[in-house]
């Protein structure tokens, strides 16, 4: 026995000699580690093979297959874009992953698609692979809601029968969530939730408009989809709103009764704003654990925020994206010179009832809804403008970073992220200039982007830059 017991000791020994010498696949020396949950950071070596970090040590001059020199720059955990729609077309998936690769970011939440759930899949092991270049994704898109449906594509339900059949589909097609959407009336939305609990599911996606607030935290909504439902939950009227919403949805055309019974809200939203409840209600969601995914930057659309057509976002996109985007849209028909006029005030108001639900400990988590089908919502550039808008509100830097980074992480559950730099973290990193902690717009041109341990350079991002402008141009 102490024969075999020294044998297989030594042949341990042997593999972890043997494991020593190798070369890992890549070594990025001599570099500032940012830690994004302390706010430190010190000069390490930082090693990964097959797409892990496998060590973080002392600066000591690794050799590996591939060594990108730090030289003073800083090292800090790629970011997420925790709620976009990168399959609205097939041609979509490929310019919105450069898109997002150009701009430092490593995962994306999808939430919602055109293209079926076998092509999303097809396209997402493509990317883990490392057969197609892309940022991580997460599919969180079966979006339910009632008939006719908001968007092509949809899960329905009217029932609660009929939610509980949907969360069954859902959990044997593999989604990573069950999304709710606008529409669903309160008893289905509550049978949907129960199911998608016994599936051991996340419940995500937005609040119905015949929802309020409270009764989606006691139902276990995991994530709110964007901001505005925060400051409407703040109103002495939001039950009244809910409920004449919800009479709206008894009309032979729902989604547009709809739509323009909500264009009421944001001036009751502002006239009835209660500090104190407010202040009760953002208590109860931070004591729930619900994590709100702001979406800030969708308000500039409707606002008229456009960018120069010269710009790099604006000429990195198909021409037929461009197109269409000069277009009539439904959303903009919606807003009437009453929303306009008072749009500055209702985007200030969401932006303070934010900046409160951070204050209390409210998880944010980075979005932005970009989409080729969502105008002047762009992959990878919007994340930075949604970023800058946090810092506006009154978080810091490391604070917005930690929304884009350890936040996102945490939420999804990733077994191999936590928004750590460490060993057995997946290595989904960018290499930025200067210190993102003290200002964020370093993260807008990063010196090199590794992205499930490929790296990409300045030459390589510049190449993708150049794939992009050209294939932009391409009839």
């Amino acid at each position: 026995m102490i024969s075999i017991m020294l044998a297989a000791l030594s042949l341990l020994d042997g593999a972890a000699a043997a494991q020593a010498a190798a070369q890992p696949d890549v070594a990025i020396r001599n570099v500032a580690v940012v830690d994004v949950t302390t706010g430190e950071h010190a000069v390490r070596d930082v090693l990964i093979d097959e797409g892990t970090i496998v060590a973080v040590t002392d600066p000591r001059q690794t050799e590996a297959a591939r060594v990108v020199e730090g030289e003073g720059r800083y090292l800090a955990p790629g970011l997420w874009d925790s709620h976009v729609h990168v399959f609205s077309s097939a041609e979509e998936p490929a310019t919105a992953f450069d898109m997002y690769l150009l701009n430092g970011v490593t995962g994306v939440r999808d939430m919602g698609a055109l293209l079926p759930l076998a092509e999303q899949k097809r396209i997402q092991a493509a990317v883990e692979s490392g057969d197609m270049r892309g940022p991580r994704l997460i599919l969180s898109g079966a979006w339910v809601d009632a008939s006719p449906g908001s968007w092509p594509g949809m899960f329905l339900a009217d029932t609660p029968e009929e939610a509980r059949a949907r969360v069954a589909e859902i959990a044997d097609q593999g989604w990573a969530a069950v999304k709710s959407y606008s529409m669903l009336r309160e008893p289905v939305y509550l049978a949907l939730a129960e199911a998608t609990r016994d599936a051991g599911l996340p419940l995500v996606g937005h609040i119905p408009e015949t929802v309020t607030l409270s009764t989606a935290l006691e139902a276990g909504h995991g994530v709110m989809e964007h901001a505005g439902r925060l400051a409407k939950a703040c109103s002495t009227q939001e039950a009244a709103m809910i409920a004449r919403t919800a009479q709206a949805l008894q009309a032979e055309d729902p989604r547009t009764a709809m739509i323009s019974e909500m264009a009421t809200h944001n001036r009751i939203t502002l006239e009835t704003h209660d500090p104190d409840l407010c202040t009760t209600v953002i208590a109860r969601i931070a004591q729930s654990g619900m994590a709100v995914a702001p979406t800030l930057v969708v308000a500039g659309f409707y606002t008229g925020d456009r960018p120069d057509p010269d710009s790099e976002r604006m000429t990195v996109l198909p021409t037929a994206v461009r197109a269409a985007w000069g277009e009539p849209d439904f959303r903009l028909d919606a807003m009437s010179d009453d929303l306009l006029a008072i749009a500055d005030q209702s985007i200030a108001l969401d932006h303070a009832t934010l900046a409160a639900a951070h204050a209390a400990g409210v998880p944010v988590l980075a979005s932005t809804d970009a989409s080729f089908a969502n105008p002047f919502l762009f992959h990878g550039y919007s994340l930075h403008d949604e970023l800058a808008r946090y810092v506006d509100l009154g978080m810091s830097p490391r604070e917005a970073l930690y929304s884009a980074t350890v936040a996102p992480a945490a939420a999804f559950q990733l077994a191999d992220q936590d928004g750590a730099i460490a060993p057995g973290r997946r290595a989904d990193l960018i290499l930025l200039d200067a210190d993102p902690l003290l200002d964020l717009t370093t993260l807008q041109a990063p010196a090199a982007v590794i992205a499930h341990g490929r790296v990409y350079g300045r030459e390589a991002l510049s190449a993708l830059r150049q794939g992009l402008l050209e294939r932009a141009d391409a009839p």
